[in-house]
């Protein structure tokens, strides 16, 4: 239900593959602007946006045939190229172990980078939960997604709203940053608070992740991003003067929240 985006050239285009695609773009682009704001070389950014994606496929592609045909994937390795479906979790290891070697190994100030990229994280995050098919627990509610006998919650938009506000938030502080590492420490914080909100909504099984899991980051970041950001000298007031008022911001959240319902709704319909 509503996997198949649209066709191009006769080939199907799939709308998580599509979103995910989109985000990766805007992400790397957003991401350099803010490495070169940061004496940053964009090259060396862009570098490690391509070289991790690439990682997450292959490491991601691999684990899914081989869970499904085992070593005799050696026997067969064609079959690693008959479609596109990935192991998120086993790419996303991957794309983690590769990219924390590439860190260190690329940028001197590992910190500054990664403040550099924490808004373009949580703006891919949005576009892929945008682009999902993994809907929520049953509930009667107006939105609900019907699928067959059964109205769900709209799991893909909930998670594309959850982190385009945690992208929002942490666009409007970039350039209010008093510590190297403010943003990325932001980031996990918020997104664990999301990811916690969104079980709420989830259907749950005998594998789902415990709650504590994404209560207790919050807590130890949050504690620790306080301690830091007390510590930290205070800014510039003419750096504190340059934000966007809230009520326009919060006005240009609302805009894109309603886009994306629109744009949820639209691919399913």
């Amino acid at each position: 239900m509503g996997n198949v985006l649209f066709i191009f050239a006769g080939i199907p285009v799939y709308s998580y593959g599509f979103m995910l695609g989109l985000g990766l773009v805007f992400g790397s682009l957003i991401a350099c602007r803010e490495s070169r704001r940061r004496g940053l070389e964009s090259t060396d950014v862009f570098n490690w946006f391509v070289l991790t994606t690439v990682v997450f496929l292959i490491v991601g592609r691999v684990a899914f045939v081989f869970a499904l045909h085992g070593w005799r994937t050696l026997t067969y390795p064609w079959v690693l190229f008959t479609s596109f479906q990935v192991d998120e979790v086993a790419g996303l290891i991957g794309a983690a172990i590769f990219g924390t070697y590439l860190l260190f190994h690329l940028f001197p100030r590992p910190l500054v980078f990664l403040d550099a990229i924490a808004p373009s994280l949580a703006l891919m995050q949005s576009f892929a939960n945008l682009g999902s098919n993994v809907f929520g627990r049953q509930t009667s509610v107006p939105w609900a997604v019907r699928l067959g006998y059964f109205t769900l919650h709209p799991m893909p938009l909930y998670g594309a709203v959850a982190y385009y506000v945690v992208f929002a938030i942490l666009w409007r502080s970039r350039r209010q940053v008093r510590f190297d590492g403010q943003l990325i420490i932001g980031f996990v914080i918020l997104s664990s608070a999301a990811q916690w909100i969104l079980l709420r909504f989830r259907e749950m099984s005998a594998v789902s992740w415990d709650p504590l899991l994404y209560v207790l980051p919050a807590i130890v970041f949050g504690a620790l991003w306080i301690w830091l950001y007390v510590r930290a000298p205070l800014l510039p007031s003419s750096r504190r003067r340059g934000q966007v008022s809230f009520v326009s911001w919060l006005l240009s959240v609302l805009g894109v929240v309603l886009t994306m319902a629109v744009v949820f709704f639209w691919r399913l319909g």
